[in-house]
């Protein structure tokens, strides 16, 4: 029997750890171990290649979590580049339960012949998209299923808040 999706009740939010993401969800996910509920709703095979304003959720949510297959990088389409590499530890047995990488979009700018004003780039703040992906070591399960989380961050937003207010006095 398939697990049921729920979306949470108002005022939860999922923001599991690394070491449930990889632990919990993806282990279970790998192994085709069953799961009660099913909090993270999608498969998104080729998510790599698209922008994260075109994923399932968006703009709702701020996080978005995927299952999805390992990618080697070499897919012309590729929208993100990776950043950083950690190994996630089990916090009491201080065992490796899992692969982390990161990655940030690569935005390609179109160019544009359009005058801006010095303040534009300030008063509109800037967002980052970032994704964590979450794979499982070969000790665990040998398995191409890795967990993605999605995010962004908006860059300068105290900044235009406190150009807005000195603008006002």
């Amino acid at each position: 029997m398939e697990p049921k999706f729920r979306p949470l009740p108002v005022g939860f939010r999922f923001r599991p750890t690394d070491y449930q993401m990889s632990s919990y969800f993806l282990k279970k996910k790998a192994l085709g171990q069953p799961m009660r509920v099913r909090i993270i709703p999608e498969e998104c095979l080729d998510l790599f290649s698209k922008h994260p304003s075109d994923l399932p959720g968006f703009p709702k949510e701020k996080h978005l979590y995927f299952y999805c297959r390992k990618t080697n990088g070499q897919d012309p389409q590729n929208l993100w580049t990776q950043i950083g590499e950690d190994t996630v530890f089990d916090p009491q047995e201080e065992i490796c339960v899992g692969i982390k990488r990161s990655f940030t979009l690569i935005e390609h700018e179109e160019e544009s012949n359009d005058i801006r004003l010095p303040d534009e780039e300030e008063l509109n703040p800037r967002v980052e998209w970032y994704m964590d992906e979450i794979s499982l070591p070969t000790t665990v399960a040998d398995t191409d299923w890795v967990l993605c989380h999605v995010f962004y961050k908006e860059e300068g937003a105290s900044k235009s808040l406190t150009i807005l207010e000195s603008q006002s006095h």
